[in-house]
């Protein structure tokens, strides 16, 4: 029996009974060490496949440019078969498509599920949920083990679960037959595993997420009539798209689940793998011949890929490092129907879907609506819990708050002087007056954030054609919060009555494929200025993602002063901001637009004065922590592959001493040998 140990032994135990059973610990390992055609492990079969990473991007700086594979490339599976290229591109093939449950189902919501309140709310959204075991949650001490509770709880639906969870944070279940289908996503191959090590040596974590999932609720999800779904985030090239293929197809094996079970949407998030998309869609569709019958065994499971365009724009800035004549604009601009390569990126993955029967999904709306409608418990403060009610019904009197509680247009920020305020209220004036001014600003990024949401699904939809001419063809799109599936749903559904939707069942006329032209759209570098405002946009929004990170939240809203909303970011919109604050600064970018730094060269002087201005703006017990990573990360000789790198090597720890010695170890060895630390003088980083 293989030995399974634990990094928190006094936390792991609080999860025995229920989640690190130790048949459940047992099969685990035995998944990991199952050995490929070659005599690898599936285990270290992963560690090579991340050890290959930093090698590409050496390539990379060394000048050599993203591409398609050469045609007569052989890709070797990890059962021994081999395909050319060519063979691959040329054989009549199909992905299996969309499981019929999820017809009709146009919005997939994001988010964390360690809260079970958090994924109550999601499941009553009807729709389709992507639990996040990944970029949406923040790897402290027991966040991935809570996650698996609570998601084992939702996915059985026993009386005992459904007690268990229901009613927490005062939010019901829905009955069984209304509630969204759930997707879940584990984590990347990139991350090692948090709680456990098997032989003494760490694991994926991504796997162990998997494995966990399965183990406790495939049997059930299936008994419900409902498919087994994963998105697969990080992917860079059609070898990880096998390595997740067989350790599935062995997943499946030992849990007596039928081969292919696991259906996969794969995250295009990568630019690496926009340009073996086509390859790694096969890998997940091609039989596998079985290690001990040696014979072939179907197990077709791709059903779409999905546009992450925040982590694919961030890509582009890693991947193009060395390059610094490419310098990052303002993030605000670099839009998808801006930006050339977003642009060529978008209709290239809808066309590939096409091309071998697969449904693709639309990225992610960041905007997130906020309560704009003023309540007695708005004024407790201002007027104690007995007279608040009476004060809101003054306010309503007076003209200033429609009878729903919205701020009217009597009432104008900025100018207004409350004329007609009842004069016991006359003290709190100026209080009055701040709050309703918050509420219009509510009101205002609500309007915003329906307008940018509904249009950018207007275009991936098909209802109009993008700013390139090209219609796109996408049956859904991604949201943050549950209050933003109904600003969604209707554009999508629009889109299939009027029959755009069809055009997922044709073949694209593209003609293009794997051409020079097509390269070059995709490797495209964005254009634009880069202003002293956008600087300070990138680092305050960056300051407040990664201290919500360390207190635990990975999606956290976010103000956007250049923007004036709130917007939900997760790592990915925090990889695009860190990796273009590097470049950058490498290039020595010359900041354009208003304010007393336009003009200027961006030094390290400059930017760390930046640094300190927009830091002293915020508050927060991780402010100063945020800001000690974000200047470790951008002033770096060398950029680091990951910004969860850094954060995870901090998480739950509080002295400021173990957090600088932290992180110097970490990026003077990531600097020095390009090897991504996980453990620091016996503390543990992951």
């Amino acid at each position: 029996m293989k030995e399974v140990t634990f990094i928190r032994p006094s936390l792991a135990q609080e999860f025995t009974k229920d989640i690190l059973t130790s048949d459940t610990l047992t099969g685990f390992a035995e998944i990991i060490r199952t050995k490929v055609a070659d005599g690898r492990t599936l285990e270290e079969v992963r560690r090579d496949l991340v050890e290959a990473r930093p090698a590409r991007q050496d390539r990379l700086d060394a000048g050599e440019p993203i591409d398609f594979l050469p045609e007569n490339e052989v890709i070797t599976f990890l059962d021994g078969t081999t395909m050319t290229v060519k063979q691959i591109r040329e054989a009549d093939w199909k992905v299996d498509g969309q499981p019929s449950q999820f017809d009709g189902r146009h919005v997939q919501l994001t988010g964390p599920c360690s809260d079970p309140s958090m994924a109550i709310g999601a499941m009553n959204t009807g729709q389709q949920w992507m639990a996040d075991s990944e970029d949406a949650a923040a790897q402290t001490t027991d966040s991935p083990l809570r996650t698996q509770r609570s998601l084992k709880l939702l996915c059985t639906w026993t009386p005992e679960g459904k007690r268990a969870i229901d009613g927490v944070g005062g939010k019901h279940l829905r009955p069984a037959n209304e509630v969204a289908i759930m997707i879940y996503r584990p984590r990347g191959l990139q991350l090692d595993d948090r709680h456990l090590l098997v032989d003494g040596q760490a694991v994926s974590g991504g796997f162990a997420d998997a494995w966990l999932f399965l183990r406790h609720n495939a049997k059930a999800i299936l008994d419900r009539g409902l498919p087994v779904a994963f998105y697969l985030p990080k992917l860079e090239c059609v070898q990880e798209a096998d390595l997740w293929h067989t350790f599935l197809y062995e997943t499946e094996k030992a849990l007596d689940l039928a081969p292919g079970t696991v259906k996969i949407y794969m995250l295009v998030e990568i630019i690496n793998a926009t340009f073996q998309l086509e390859e790694m869609m096969y890998a997940f569709t091609r039989p596998i011949r079985d290690g001990r019958t040696k014979k072939e065994v179907p197990a077709s499971r791709f059903v779409g890929p999905n546009v992450g365009r925040w982590d694919y724009t961030a890509s582009m800035y890693r991947t193009s490092r060395a390059d610094l004549s490419g310098i990052p604009p303002d993030t605000n601009v670099v839009t998808m129907d801006g930006a050339r390569f977003l642009a060529v990126y978008e209709q290239y993955v809808s066309d590939m879907a096409r091309r071998r029967g697969a449904v693709p999904w639309g990225g992610m709306s960041a905007n997130i609506l906020l309560r704009a409608t003023a309540r007695p418990g708005d004024f407790v403060k201002i007027a104690g819990k007995e007279g608040a009610p009476a004060l809101l019904s003054a306010l309503q009197a007076a003209g200033y708050l429609d009878p729903k509680g919205n701020v009217t247009e009597k009432f104008t920020p900025g100018t207004n002087t409350l004329s007609g305020l009842p004069a016991p209220y006359e003290p709190q004036r100026e209080q009055i007056i701040r709050i309703l001014e918050a509420f219009v600003a509510r009101a205002y990024n609500n309007k915003v954030a329906h307008e940018k949401a509904t249009d950018d699904k207007i275009r991936e939809s098909g209802l109009r054609l993008a700013k390139d001419g090209g219609r796109r063809c996408y049956y859904g799109a991604w949201v943050a919060t549950p209050d933003m599936v109904a600003v969604i749903q209707p554009v999508f559904e629009k889109a299939a009555k009027e029959g755009l939707l069809a055009a997922l069942d044709k073949p694209s006329e593209r003609t293009d494929w794997y051409s020079e032209e097509l390269a070059s759209g995709l490797r495209a570098f964005p254009k634009g200025e880069v202003t002293e405002g956008g600087m300070r946009e990138d680092i305050t929004i960056t300051l407040q993602y990664m201290a919500s990170y360390l207190q635990g939240s990975a999606a956290a809203a976010v103000t956007s002063p250049q923007l004036r909303l709130q917007l939900m970011e997760d790592l990915a919109t925090a990889e695009i901001r860190r990796a273009a604050l590097w470049k950058r600064l490498q290039a020595g970018a010359v900041l354009q637009g208003e304010g007393p730094l336009a003009g200027k060269k961006l030094t390290e002087e400059v930017f760390l004065r930046l640094l300190d201005e927009e830091a002293g703006k915020l508050k927060g017990k991780s402010v100063g922590t945020a800001r000690e990573i974000l200047r470790w990360t951008t002033t770096a000789k060398k950029q680091i592959p990951w910004i969860s790198d850094p954060l995870n090597v901090v998480l739950d720890e509080e002295s400021p001493e173990v957090i600088t010695a932290a992180l110097k170890a970490y990026f003077d060895t990531y600097i020095t040998t390009g090897k991504r630390l996980t453990r620091v003088a016996g503390v543990d980083l992951r």
